[in-house]
């Protein structure tokens, strides 16, 4: 079942989208696609997640859990997306 939430930024999209790419990159994750929609994925000790994102608006981009650790919940993976998108 996936999980779905929207994240008003305060940056540019392109600016966002490359310090979430980075900070993923950095801790075995990767970032795919571009300002419009892509997909994401990161590492945690529980095992992988694996995302969705679609930029609604200049300031709004709504993510999409498409894959996590059965014991991981959606509101602690919710948490630590929302920090690597305000940056």
């Amino acid at each position: 079942m996936a999980h779905c939430f929207t994240i008003k930024v305060s940056d540019e999209i392109v600016t966002v989208l490359k310090h979430v790419e980075a900070t993923l990159a950095s801790s075995g994750g990767s970032l795919d696609g571009g300002t419009e929609c892509g997909s994401f994925s990161g590492c945690t000790p529980l095992g992988r997640i694996k995302g969705e994102y679609h930029c609604l608006s200049l300031e709004e981009i709504k993510v999409t859990i498409i894959d996590k650790p059965f014991l991981l919940p959606y509101g602690t993976i919710e948490s630590e997306i929302r920090k690597y998108f305000s940056g």
